[in-house]
């Protein structure tokens, strides 16, 4: 009688399943895996090595590594082929690796340890033949030997922290040695400390080298390095499909791109930029780019950061913005208020509808921010026109971080009924009102939002004692939260954290005692609200009813 084929033994033999599986292990149990079987050892390797465990501790597997008087770190005996033979088995199986000089003693190798590491290498081998993704953050100026010894031709994605006097050399390096990176993302120690080396220099020959890279499809630079040259010569590239250039980036809309061909949205020169989808920088660049042939050829794009360097430069990124882009799903705009240039009492103005009326004719709009430090010069009237101007919208953000000196035409509570009735597709909003001014109340036909709503963001916004949270309970969706924060949700950090450039929520840097006291009193009404969800179950249950009846 024949055997009967099971579901285990179908498991055992199909090693994606088993791969997939030991991917859920700890390391504990994987390097009991390794010890058991032929079979299970493969995947369990596999698994342990695929995100590297250390530059110095790959280096280990070659041999027995010993620490002189001062810690430096050499090999004890030669490296033979044999050693290679070891070393292979496993380096073969890293595909991720992340070296951060605070953590590995890299540059504790001496250099006989280097020597013997270059003069031993078979020849026509890299050191890590299956890496396809390297961190790297270095605080030193002696990074590139040990860099360059990892780059090969299959490497694709890398993301660089480095001193700025090693920026040029290894960019050549990676030019010659991993041409086919597709995702470079570079930040530099001290970059506002340039000591001997000049920005304007070192920006031209960045911008000369990134040429050498014709399959990226995602750049990120840092605003010192970023210049209008730089993005010129990269504006042949097709491929690139997200370029950053500033301390932050947005949270981007996936667009079907079947959906922008049946739009007929393609680029007006296909030598401009034919695939990028996300830019990122700074106003004065944009401000410049408007004045080069690229001005009004990037109609491909899907989202747009800015970030406001000088306080007059608003209004002429939004007017330029509507006419150039007029298909985009994203825009944020914010004040770069972590660049020393930029200081809040020296602000003369505030949002006001004369700067967003050109934006009204962005139709196709799914997600706006525009944080302005000062409260917003708006009335409910021209909010109630703006929330008509864009149907499509999922994220809004008004000024929800400014405080300061309130204008004499502010936005009150009432001002949101009109988002609730024309934007039926919000999942977030948040909008910095006087809700101090108590609203009308809120009839049995009047719209609340949908359910696709789940946030509402404040800060420190004038808050009343009592009818706020009333409210709210009767226009938002049992679902949805009343969240603070210093900072935009919509924001992804290009190099390091939020928290490097925003105060903690709870900080009372800057802020003076009737902001504070404010601020508290929305976090006790975030309170409140949520519970109270079970009653807003109930009437959210009776709108439905009535609604249908």
């Amino acid at each position: 009688m024949s055997q009967r084929y099971t579901a285990l033994q179908a498991f055992w033999e199909t090693p994606e399943l088993i791969a997939i599986c030991f991917d859920f292990l700890d390391n504990g149990t994987l390097s009991a895996c390794a010890r058991l079987s032929k079979r299970l050892s493969e995947h369990a390797l596999d698994s342990l090595y695929r995100d590297g465990p250390g530059y110095v501790r790959m280096l280990k597997l070659l041999g027995e590594m010993e620490e002189d008087e001062e810690g430096m770190l050499s090999f004890h005996d030669d490296v033979t082929p044999a050693d290679w033979d070891r070393f292979r088995h496993y380096s073969s199986r890293v595909h991720a690796l992340a070296v951060d000089s605070l953590d590995d003693p890299f540059q504790r190798l001496t250099n006989s340890a280097m020597v013997d590491l270059l003069t031993t290498l078979p020849p026509g081998e890299v050191l890590l033949p299956s890496l396809r993704r390297l961190h790297w953050e270095d605080a030193s100026s002696r990074t590139t030997p040990f860099i360059t010894i990892l780059l090969h031709e299959r490497l694709q994605v890398i993301h660089l922290t480095i001193e700025e006097s090693d920026m040029e050399l290894v960019l050549q390096h990676l030019a010659r040695r991993s041409p086919k990176l597709n995702t470079l993302h570079l930040k530099i120690n001290n970059s506002h400390l340039w000591g001997d080396y000049d920005a304007g220099d070192i920006q031209k020959a960045i911008a000369e080298v990134l040429r050498g890279f014709p399959c990226l499809q995602s750049i990120a630079l840092p605003a010192c390095l970023a210049s209008i040259d730089t993005i010129c010569s990269l504006s042949r590239n097709a491929n690139i499909v997200r370029l950053w250039l500033t301390t932050f980036a947005i949270k981007e809309t996936k667009v079907d791109e079947r959906e922008r061909q049946r739009e007929k949205i393609c680029d007006r020169s296909p030598e401009t930029f034919a695939g990028l989808r996300a830019l990122s920088l700074d106003s004065t660049i944009l401000i410049g780019l408007s004045k080069t042939f690229l001005g009004g050829n990037m109609t491909g794009l899907v989202s747009l950061h800015v970030e406001i360097s000088e306080e007059n430069h608003l209004p002429t990124c939004l007017t330029f913005v509507s006419t150039a882009y007029p298909n985009l799903r994203d825009l944020v705009v914010i004040y770069a208020m972590w660049n020393p240039q930029l200081a809040r009492s020296s602000f003369k103005g505030t949002l006001t509808m004369d700067m967003l009326e050109p934006l009204l004719s962005m139709r196709r709009l799914e997600s706006l921010v525009l944080d302005h430090p000062e409260p917003p010069e708006l009335s409910d009237a021209d909010l109630a026109r703006f929330a008509r101007s864009f149907p499509e919208l999922r994220h809004l953000e008004l000024c929800v971080h400014a405080w300061g000196l309130r204008p004499e035409k502010i936005p009150t509570l009432s001002c949101l009924l009109s988002f609730a009735e024309h934007c039926r597709k919000l999942i977030s909003i948040g909008i910095y009102m006087d809700a101090a001014v108590r609203p009308p109340i809120v009839g049995p036909d009047q719209k609340a939002f949908a359910s696709s709503l789940r946030v509402m963001q404040v800060f420190c916004s004038v808050i009343g004692d009592n009818h706020v949270v009333d409210y709210l309970a009767a226009i938002l969706p049992p679902d949805a939260e009343l969240t603070q924060s210093r900072y935009s949700s919509r924001l992804v950090p290009v190099t390091g954290e939020l928290s490097d450039h925003f105060p903690t929520l709870y900080s009372n840097d800057g802020l003076e005692i009737p902001h504070i006291v404010w601020r508290d009193q929305w976090r006790k009404a975030s309170f409140l609200l949520a519970d109270l969800r079970n009653v807003r179950y109930l009437a959210a249950h009776g709108r439905k009813k009535n609604e249908e009846a």
